[in-house]
């Protein structure tokens, strides 16, 4: 699937799979950038943080084969992942409690440096030694007690 973003220095961008398979098209700005520190998250990006930026879904057009793996969430929700069949990068993903936005990695996109995160969640995982300096915390998700 493909991603191309109009959101930093007002052109296209894009971001892809590891192979170019799959990717992501994406126009006009974004809504967030988010470091997510829940176990889901680091496991899907193999690190102690997941980082995505979240678009409308009238926002994002999806190029390419995908496979979606499903799983429930603490809340009782569901939360879908979707990822190249082919080299298996985890591009992108929504929840069902709200279908309308989609994340899609950061890391995926060639000027990821241009996409700091906004505020951090799940920081009651976070390890440490990660230190988000100048951007608002969570305990749990957006909604939750701040942390900072």
């Amino acid at each position: 699937m493909r991603i191309q973003a109009r959101r930093y220095l007002g052109r296209m961008k894009e971001a892809r799979c590891g192979c170019g398979a799959l990717r992501v098209q994406v126009e006009g700005e974004r809504e967030a950038v988010v470091a997510c520190a829940c176990v889901d998250c680091r496991r899907r990006s193999g690190g102690p943080f997941g980082m995505g930026v979240y678009y409308r879904r009238e926002q994002v057009t999806f190029i390419g084969e995908t496979r979606e793996y499903t799983r429930p969430t603490e809340s009782g929700n569901t939360f879908s992942n979707f990822f190249c069949p082919t080299c298996a990068t985890s591009l992108y993903w929504w929840g069902s409690r709200d279908t309308s936005r989609i994340g899609i990695a950061v890391g995926c996109f060639d000027a990821s440096e241009q996409l700091p995160p906004d505020r951090s969640v799940y920081d009651c995982n976070k390890q440490d030694w990660v230190l988000f300096g100048g951007i608002p915390g969570f305990e749990r998700g957006r909604d939750s007690a701040r942390t900072r």
